[in-house]
C-alpha cells in the first residue's frame, strides 16, 4: 500500500468515486473526499493531507481556484486542478496559484496517474534548490522524462507549448509556458534573450549585436533583453 494521503475535492460524486477507484487500483488507500472548499479546508486542518486533486468549478461562493490559492500560500500542499474548461482566461487565473498540473475532463486513468507521479516526485524534491539541481523533470505525453541541463541548448515558446531544443538535434515539445521553465531552471545558466527564447549560456558560441549563436544557429536578441547578454561569454 502506498502511504500518500489524498484529498479529492469534487462535487460530482461519480467523478470523485472514479478517481478514488483509480488511486486504489494503483495502491493508494488513504483517500478522502470533499464536495466544497469549506469541507476541503476542514479536512486538511484535521487530517495530514499530502496531495489534493480539486475541480475548479465548485459551487458559487468559493471555487477550486480559491482552494488552490490556499494550498499554495498557506498549506504548502501540492495539488492538481481537474476541469472541463481549458479556456485561456481560466488558465491565466488558475496558473497564479501554482498547480502541479491540470487534468482536463474526460481523462484517462493513465494520464491522471502520470500527472500525480510527476507532481509527487517534484514535491518530494522541492527542498533541492533549482540552482543546485542539474536535471529538469518534464511530462512529455504519458512519459516522465529527465533532461540534463548540459543537454539543453535553448527553450522556445510555441503557442501553448514550449519546445526544448537538445543536443544531437533532438527536441521535446511540452505543454507548459516558457515562463514556468524560466522560474524552474537556474538563472546562473539559463537566461531570457527574447520573449520567445530562454537559452543555456554554456551553449553560446558567439554573441553579436542583435543575436547569439548556439549550435550553429542564430537566435535574435529582443530589444528589452539586451542587458541580459552583455556578460554571457
Amino acid at each position: 500500500m502506498k502511504k500518500t494521503r489524498f484529498l479529492i475535492v469534487e462535487d460530482e460524486l461519480l467523478i470523485a468515486e472514479t478517481i478514488v477507484n483509480f488511486l486504489k487500483i494503483e495502491g493508494y488507500e488513504n483517500v478522502e473526499m470533499a464536495e466544497t472548499v469549506e469541507e476541503a479546508i476542514a479536512c486538511i486542518e484535521k487530517s495530514e493531507i499530502e496531495f489534493v486533486l480539486t475541480d475548479i468549478a465548485l459551487g458559487q461562493q468559493q471555487t477550486g481556484i480559491d482552494l488552490g490559492n490556499k494550498l499554495f500560500t498557506k498549506y504548502k500542499i501540492p495539488f492538481i486542478y481537474i476541469t472541463s474548461h481549458a479556456d485561456k482566461a481560466m488558465i491565466d487565473k488558475a496558473k497564479h496559484t501554482r498547480p502541479n498540473a491540470y487534468i482536463i475532463k474526460p481523462f484517462k486513468k493513465e494520464d491522471l496517474l502520470v500527472a500525480i507521479e510527476l507532481a509527487l516526485f517534484n514535491a518530494a524534491n522541492s527542498t533541492i534548490k533549482a540552482n543546485d539541481s542539474e536535471e529538469l523533470i518534464v511530462k512529455d505525453g504519458r512519459a516522465i522524462v529527465r533532461l540534463h541541463h548540459a543537454n539543453i541548448l535553448w527553450l522556445e515558446t510555441e503557442g501553448n507549448y514550449t519546445v526544448i531544443h537538445l543536443i544531437n538535434e533532438k527536441r521535446r515539445i511540452i505543454r507548459r509556458a516558457l515562463t514556468e521553465f524560466e522560474e524552474e531552471l537556474p538563472k546562473s545558466n539559463f537566461i531570457r534573450i527574447h520573449k520567445s527564447y530562454l537559452i543555456n549560456k554554456k551553449q553560446v558560441s558567439e554573441v553579436r549585436t542583435n543575436s547569439i549563436i548556439i549550435n550553429g544557429l542564430e537566435l535574435n536578441i529582443g530589444r528589452s533583453y539586451q542587458d541580459n547578454v552583455k556578460n554571457i561569454l
